[in-house]
């Protein structure tokens, strides 16, 4: 199962990249951006 999920995981970032014309390193950055703003939005919420 966590194969199949990999492999399907894989083939939606290669689509990604073929519609968006975006580098593997670029979607990288946009990863991490992505995670750094919504683990701020939840630290935010849970500490308040």
């Amino acid at each position: 199962m966590l194969r199949g999920l990999r492999d399907w995981h894989g083939r939606m970032l290669d689509e990604l990249q073929k519609l968006t014309g975006l580098s593997s390193y670029q979607i990288l950055w946009l990863a991490f951006a992505e995670g750094l703003f919504f683990g701020i939005l939840l630290g935010w919420w849970w500490f308040r």
